[in-house]
């Protein structure tokens, strides 16, 4: 199939370069649109004013100030901070500059523009309804409830203007607030420092405070408990006569050991006169007495110490109490000492280093930002649908598509023909008083230097070589449907033909002749008289007017059955007789797809050229009329792109066609401006 051909799969940077130039105005007009839409909202929103406070917070971490705790005291640090900001932004704080600043007042310094939020907020309290369906009736909230209702919405709206930013290497902390009032904002940011610095003042002073209240009661309590303990302690050892259990442990000790002693010097004597006197002696008998009685205080000794264990028990008992209460009376007394003299010396850890100013410019809206912003997004926009009317775009724009396209060369590029060009054919033609309308289809003659006419050299030249050997003589021009340029080409070609031999340009297309419209002279009779044979040749051609070399064949009286005559074998007669007479022939015949009048001429001619008009003939208008032809077994020799626009050329083919044609056309300018 010769329109198998797939499009090449390779990314061409070059096309998207195209795409780009071909629809830069559009692009253009979308970032302009994009600019004038973001002017209008940055000029339409309403200015508000930042004012910023710089203070310094230094979080206390002497608890944690050893080298082996940094990492600990990194994240506890992050904490801090962060929860200050949180104490910046709170409700309470934006509470206390309602207050501080009376904003509840109306004579407060306050924006019109948040007071009318008030007033919509209260009337939206005021117009609260019960849900009591049987009763209906409308509660009116007093006026402590409204002034309620407004101090939270005044704190809402404070808590909204408010943004707190810290320093990534500092102890700095930026407070600001945003407001549509330069004045109010400052006043607002210094008031919020302060309520949020005396806040932490009285946070701390009432920690401190609720701590030395509870070790007072402690501390009451423990004096009690160690005032008790202690008559307790004094009234034991009164009753039983005993002082503290150390004194009775060492005199039981002292006394058991001179009873000890006693008992041995008795042992001791009793023995010496033992060995010198008899049990009866009278020494012996004294000595005997004073070793029982020292036996006797001994035995008393010890039972007293036995007897005084119990009590000894429960003295110690009672000294550890008094002991214990001492040591934790000691203890919360000097927690209380330290806890008096914090109170004392309370400091906030924050401190201002910079009180806000009243702004002198607006920080919102930006609007060079803005501009800038929706700028970017028309010129996205713009470039998006440039690229999305390439990829849609179902028309040829160059000779390569239709190369990529089918497998047909394109013998050639006709430009299109400005008005200014027209204009200035006609001034010639005037001149020369051929007599013949001055249009696209006789440009050829204006100027056979020009572009133009070098296009229509090149196509000539592509058909003489499309077979050397036996070059077509007999050349049928057609289109897929209506006003693509093919009469355009065929009278132009026939011009260019004319300059190697005898020419003839044949009118076929019975349906909407148009070669009677291009000269003002009718044409008596034509190609449906001489193949019906009412005419002769020489009755039926007219000799061109500019170009003796080239005759004119109209079509004559149009039938009612134009495809069976030029389907008829008079037909062909006369084409064998015309081919006998000229060397040349272009025959001008209807479009493919509207009728079967050009596959019908095309069994009978030498080459079929198909125009493709650029930018307006789509690829299914073309793919459907080399179907009919194939269905035919027909194969045109190839195509001809018309119409092609210097300017928009040159977006497809990276200025080529500027650098091709464009020469030409300046060459020509210059020259007629010479001239």
């Amino acid at each position: 199939m010769i329109f198998s051909q797939a499009d090449d799969p390779r990314i061409n940077i070059g096309d998207y370069l195209g795409v780009l130039k071909r629809y830069k105005w559009s692009i253009i007009a979308m970032a302009l649109l994009g600019a004038v839409i973001g002017g209008l909202k940055a000029m339409s929103g309403v200015p508000v004013y930042r004012a910023t406070v710089t203070i310094v917070v230094e979080p206390d971490f002497s608890s944690l100030a050893s080298a082996s705790q940094g990492a600990v005291v990194y994240a506890t640090a992050w904490r801090f901070y962060e929860t200050q900001y949180d104490l910046l932004r709170s409700r309470a704080v934006a509470e206390r500059v309602v207050q501080k600043m009376d904003l509840l007042n109306l004579g407060g310094p306050i924006p019109r523009v948040t007071f009318s939020i008030i007033d919509e907020i209260k009337k939206l309290v005021i117009s609260r309804a019960d849900n009591n369906s049987e009763r209906n009736e409308i509660k009116r909230p007093s006026s402590a409830q409204q002034e309620k209702a407004k101090s939270e919405a005044l704190a809402a709206l404070i808590q909204g203007g408010v943004s707190v930013r810290g320093g990534d290497h500092s102890q700095l902390v930026y407070v600001s607030f945003d407001s549509v009032d330069p004045k109010f904002s400052s006043d607002v940011a210094n008031s919020l420092v302060n309520s949020y610095i005396e806040l932490e003042l009285e946070s701390r002073l009432n920690r401190a405070k609720r701590a030395s209240n509870w070790l007072t009661e402690r501390l009451n309590e423990l004096r009690e408990k160690l005032t008790a303990s202690e008559q307790k302690l004094q009234d034991f050892q009164s009753r039983e006569g005993m002082i503290d259990l150390k004194s009775i442990e060492q005199l039981t000790s002292n006394e058991l050991g001179l009873l000890n002693q006693e008992l041995i010097a008795a042992n001791t004597k009793y023995s010496e006169l033992a060995k010198r006197y008899g049990p009866k002696h009278p020494k012996m008998l004294t000595t005997l007495a004073e070793l029982d009685a020292t036996k006797r205080r001994l035995l008393e000794a010890s039972r007293r110490v036995v007897d005084t264990r119990s009590k000894e028990f429960a003295l110690a008992e009672l000294e550890r109490e008094v002991s214990a209460n001492r040591e934790l009376y000691d203890v919360f007394l000097n927690k209380f000492r330290e806890t008096d003299l914090s109170v004392e010396d309370q400091l906030s850890s924050a401190r201002v280093i910079d009180q806000a100013l009243p702004p002198k410019a607006p920080f919102r809206p930006d609007k060079a930002q803005i501009l800038t912003l929706w700028s970017l997004i028309g010129f996205s926009i713009g470039v998006l649908l440039a690229f999305l009317r390439g990829q849609l775009d179902n028309t040829f724009s160059n000779s390569e598509k239709i190369e990529q396209r089918f497998s047909l060369p394109v013998l050639g590029v006709i430009p299109l023909v400005s008005s200014k060009h027209l204009k200035s054919s006609h001034k010639n033609t005037e001149s020369s008083n051929s007599g013949y309308f001055i249009g696209p289809e006789r440009y050829f003659m204006n100027d056979k230097k020009s572009s133009f006419s070098e296009a229509i050299n090149h196509i000539r030249t592509g058909i003489m070589y499309s077979n050397v050997d036996d070059p077509p003589q007999v050349i049928l021009i057609t289109s897929s449907v209506q006003a693509e340029g093919k009469t355009t080409l065929a009278t132009n070609l026939a011009l260019s033909l004319a300059q190697l031999g005898d020419t003839l340009l044949i009118d076929a297309d019975l349906r909407k002749p148009k070669l009677g419209k291009i000269t003002s002279i009718d044409i008596e009779g034509g190609l449906i008289d001489f193949v019906a044979g009412t005419k002769s040749l020489k009755e039926s051609i007219k000799p061109d007017v500019d170009c003796p070399e080239l005759s004119i064949l109209g079509c004559g009286v149009i039938p009612p059955n134009p495809l069976e005559l030029l389907s008829s074998k008079k037909m062909e007669n006369a084409i064998s007789v015309l081919k006998d007479t000229f060397s040349h022939i272009i025959i001008d015949t209807a479009p493919i797809l509207p009728v079967s009048d050009a596959i019908v001429l095309s069994h009978i001619v030498d080459a079929v050229l198909m125009v493709v008009q650029s930018e307006h003939t789509t690829q299914n208008m073309v793919r459907d009329a080399l179907r009919r032809l194939e269905a035919a077994s027909i194969v045109p020799i190839g195509f001809v792109l018309s119409k092609v626009s210097y300017k928009k050329a040159s977006y497809y083919y990276d200025g080529k066609y500027g650098h091709y044609y464009g020469g030409y056309q300046q060459q020509e300018a210059l020259a007629k401006k010479a001239s």
